[in-house]
């Protein structure tokens, strides 16, 4: 039996979490900042991490554009304790890490990268079966429609 699109999502957090001992928590959350998966420590409110997530893309989107930097790739955050890390999902949804002070950035990044582009794959199964009119009611030489601006953005 397969298994379902929130338990893949679970199991990638949960290795990602496990590639680095440094990794305290992680969460795939909404564009909208609506958490739709997450491995967190009991002290770590899931609510309060996607709308933190949903605030700095927000921000890292305008200070993106607005210095002339190009669309948005990931945000950073280094504080006294360790780290935060935002990534697009395959513009799907972002992944949010959360790291100790003793985290080599260069391999949280790549695993970070390993673990949004597998998240977005799991977000994108099935994704033309959502809606099997889709495609009938906009034709076969129907131009595609263009995703909402936020979306666009992490490309």
């Amino acid at each position: 039996m397969a298994d379902s699109k929130a338990q893949r999502l679970a199991a990638a957090l949960d290795d990602f979490i496990q590639s680095s001992p440094d990794v305290e928590a992680a969460a795939v959350v909404s564009f909208d900042g609506l958490p739709m998966a997450s491995a967190l420590p009991a002290e770590m409110e899931e609510d309060r991490l996607g709308a933190m997530s949903a605030a700095l893309l927000s921000l890292g989107e305008q200070a993106a554009l607005g210095l002339g930097r190009g669309q948005l790739n990931q945000i950073f955050v280094e504080g006294e304790q360790g780290f935060v890390f935002l990534m697009s999902a395959k513009d799907q949804a972002v992944l949010t890490a959360v790291a100790r002070r003793t985290a080599k950035i260069g391999f949280m990044l790549f695993e970070m990268r390993r673990a949004a582009a597998r998240v977005g794959d799991v977000l994108l199964e099935g994704r033309e079966d959502e809606d099997p009119y889709a495609a009938v009611i906009a034709g076969p030489g129907a131009p595609q429609s263009e995703p909402p601006a936020q979306e666009a953005a992490w490309r």
